[in-house]
């Protein structure tokens, strides 16, 4: 696919807002905006990963990639590459235990909150204070792998639009198999 392509957007639907190159942006500035911001002093206590890039990388503002700085697609795969390394070298140093004893503290369910019933124990409301709750390493794991299939999704339905076909089938897993999700197709 053309560099065009990968901008391509559409206001004929509401996923098609943004391009593929957007989506793809968003995977990677959520991992490390979720394992470096959020998790960043407990998984790396000694030296946070990526330091000097963070804020860019975590697309506080956008939710995405700094464009300034990765505006090709080119570059944006190399960061989602390092994010995902990122997440293999966690898991590498993580138990299954590990991941469901650690936790961070969020003011409300958040997105994760839709799904976090199909993985029990991975997020709770704080008992001394219920308008906190707790979210797992596990819980943010299964968060990540939602976005990651739903982002996906809508690289596919993209794709679609313009004329080409997905690559690869994907699992049921995901916000975009909530009941309510859009799933509409080109």
């Amino acid at each position: 696919m053309a560099e065009e392509n990968m901008d391509w957007v559409s206001s004929k639907w509401a996923w098609s807002g943004w391009s593929i190159k957007d989506n793809v942006s968003h995977v990677a500035s959520h991992l490390f905006r979720w394992y470096l911001l959020r998790w960043g002093p407990q998984l790396f206590p000694n030296k946070l990963p990526f330091a000097k890039d963070l804020h860019c990388l975590a697309g506080l503002e956008s939710r995405r990639l700094d464009r300034t700085k990765w505006d090709t697609m080119e570059k944006i795969l190399g960061k989602l590459k390092q994010s995902l390394e990122l997440i293999r070298q966690i898991l590498e140093k993580e138990t299954p235990s590990s991941i469901l004893i650690k936790t961070i503290i969020q003011g409300s369910p958040g997105f994760y909150g839709r799904i976090a019933d199909r993985y029990p124990g991975t997020q709770y409301q704080d008992p001394a204070v219920p308008t906190l709750w707790h979210l797992t390493l596990e819980g943010t794991l299964h968060h990540s792998e939602g976005e990651l299939a739903t982002h996906l999704f809508n690289v596919q339905r993209l794709k679609l639009a313009q004329g080409f076909s997905p690559r690869v089938g994907l699992p049921n897993i995901g916000y975009w198999t909530l009941p309510d999700w859009d799933k509409s197709m080109p």
